[in-house]
């Protein structure tokens, strides 16, 4: 499982505080037990400039030595905590699942020894990132304000009479009361803690990263490039821990132990300098849109800086500045030609049962997500990927990108499987209507008395388990299933949506999946009565998207903890975001707020 990979070669960063009040000990097995893309660690090593290698000699786990990790217990592996979603994997299956790499292949494909997670990839495939959004960091104004109008740790629960440990709040321990003013005083305290010690660390340097430090520093445009790997030394990249605090992790090598650093509370002082609020004296990075991309946080866009490419050829050239796109249209005109040819098939021979349709779609998108769950995340649905964005930060600039390559797939995937089934289409349509061979492509009322309201729930509440199912699984700190089971999982989770909601609409829950078809059966010939029911736009796009943003909201509102989702940070975080998207936007199209006005009142 990606996400427990995750955990073994990178334990989580905690603050001082988290680290001193754990439960126990952390296993051995979090430590240096497996490098970072799974493979054994016992032939890691580290070069002068800090890089890790691999000997691609003898492996510890090879045939003929006999491993020598103790044989532990379901219960000792679980810790007593059983879950329907099954133990841990061992390190041992782990090692055994290791593919042969022949000694000199990493040192002409460099890519190949790079962490799986050197970058965000929000992916169905595995565990969703942990990234900073604009709305979980203050903003220069903000900054400035807070020590302009400095507070006491616990100023605004001592206002209500708390007697609370600035520790427990820091960690968000905060017990419910009756009266949710003192719960939000408290978290409000929490809050300002944990935002305060975090810019603290970035204004100070404090990010264990020399180049980390120089980037925040700077205030030009100009990127500092990655120099080769062997002759400049790379320093351990920096990670946030949700809830605000940074630390450093160090890269892993086996029998060396991560240190944590002890961050305690600093008292603030009674006289503080407050800055010129004209020309102040802080630089924030986070507004620096010359430097970042506005939707990639400065700690990613770090991490992105330091991915490495083979790049052998031209083409690799073009394909890594959009490999993500190119895998996206890949895997959705896998899937839906597979799917599409099964409808074809049971509609054509007109002998076959429902729910083959059902299993060809659940397995076709299983087949889509394993081709590229790991580069492009396989969304395969734009509302998917709009989900994403609004609630785990996908970067909005590779929107346009996925968008392209999924309308575009489903298009050549429609006229794929069209002219492998064109015979049998002719033969079909000799004695019966097109009806069947349209519908075994888009979705539409299936019968008469199929209302408008009852298609738009059917693709509403279809959509909406499954943007569920899918936030489920991508969330580390639930129930991951682990072993690359996620995409059967989602397939499977497709199968039986199908099974249950394709009679009345034909379960389309993807904008791109109907209206690809429908462009290119319009190429092909057939009659604009394709677009004169309005169900094309109410159904797979507006009942489809806002299902996925329904099923997200349910996920994060009930279960979900992590401060990217704008469900568990302030209100005015998100107006603030907006109100600067909004800015963003008028700056680039050239409107004045006296012509918005304007246009608004029209």
């Amino acid at each position: 499982m990606e996400g427990e990979e995750g955990d073994l070669r990178r334990p989580r960063a905690l603050s001082g505080a988290s680290a001193r009040n754990q439960d126990g000990p952390i296993s051995p097995n979090r430590r240096g037990a497996v490098s970072p893309r799974g493979r054994p660690s016992g032939d890691v090593t580290e070069d002068d400039s800090g890089l890790r290698r691999r000997s691609s000699g003898q492996r510890s786990g090879s045939i003929g030595i006999p491993s020598l990790a103790p044989r532990t217990t379901l219960a000792a592996r679980t810790q007593g905590k059983f879950t329907l979603a099954g133990p841990d994997e061992t390190p041992q299956l782990r090692m055994a699942q290791e593919p042969f790499v022949q000694p000199g292949y990493a040192d002409l494909n460099p890519s190949y020894d790079q962490p799986a997670n050197a970058k965000p990839v929000w992916s169905l495939a595995k565990p969703l990132p942990r990234v900073v959004r604009p709305g979980m960091v203050p903003t220069r104004d903000e900054l400035i304000q807070q020590r302009a109008n400095a507070q006491l740790p616990l100023e605004n629960s001592q206002r209500y009479g708390l007697d609370v440990d600035p520790n427990d709040l820091e960690q968000g321990r905060i017990e419910k009361t009756t009266d949710p003013r003192k719960m939000a005083a408290q978290v409000e305290d929490a809050r300002l803690q944990r935002e305060q010690a975090f810019m603290n660390k970035i204004l100070n340097g404090e990010t264990g990263s020399t180049r980390q430090g120089s980037r925040l520093s700077r205030s030009s445009s100009t990127r500092m490039r990655r120099q080769s790997q062997w002759n400049q030394s790379q320093d351990a990249l920096s990670t946030v821990q949700e809830g605000g605090s940074e630390t450093t992790e160090d890269t892993e090598i086996p029998g060396r132990t991560n240190e944590f650093v002890d961050d305690s509370l600093r008292p603030i002082p009674e006289q503080q300098e407050i800055p010129d609020i004209d020309e102040p004296k802080i630089e924030i990075p986070f507004l620096d849109e010359a430097t970042h991309p506005e939707d990639l946080h400065p700690l990613i866009q770090e991490l992105v800086e330091d991915e490495i490419h083979n790049n052998h050829t031209t083409w690799s050239v073009i394909r890594t500045h959009h490999r993500e796109a190119l895998a996206e249209a890949l895997a959705v005109y896998v899937q839906l030609t597979i799917g599409f040819c099964a409808d074809l098939s049971v509609t054509i021979n007109d002998q076959g049962n429902p729910n083959t349709t059902a299993w060809s779609w659940g397995l076709a998108s299983m087949i889509g997500i394993y081709i590229s769950g790991g580069v492009s995340g396989a969304h395969l649905n734009p509302a998917i990927t709009l989900m994403l964005w609004f609630y785990r930060g996908f970067p909005k600039s590779k929107m346009p990108e996925y968008f392209a390559a999924q309308f575009l797939g489903a298009f050549c995937a429609a006229l794929t499987a069209y002219g492998l089934y064109y015979r049998s289409i002719e033969t079909y349509l000799a004695s019966n209507a097109t009806t069947g061979i349209v519908t075994s492509f888009v979705t539409s009322q299936r019968e008469t008395w199929i209302d408008p309201g009852t298609a738009f729930a059917s693709e509403f509440v279809g959509t909406t388990f499954l943007a569920t199912v899918i936030m489920a699984l991508g969330d580390d700190q639930n129930a991951p299933p682990g072993a690359g089971m996620n995409s059967l999982i989602v397939g499977l989770v497709i199968t039986c949506l199908c099974m249950t909601m394709s009679y009345q609409t034909g379960a389309a829950f993807n904008p791109s999946r109907d209206f690809g078809p429908r462009l290119a059966l319009l190429a092909l010939g057939y009659p604009s009565e394709l677009f004169l029911n309005p169900y094309w736009f109410y159904g797979p796009w507006v009942g489809a998207i806002a299902g996925a943003f329904n099923g997200a909201f349910l996920y994060d509102f009930f279960i979900f903890t992590g401060g990217e989702s704008p469900v568990n940070y302030p209100w005015e975080r998100t107006q603030r975001a907006m109100k600067k998207s909004r800015m963003k936007w008028r700056r680039r199209l050239h409107i004045s707020k006296k012509e918005e006005d304007e246009v608004t009142r029209i």
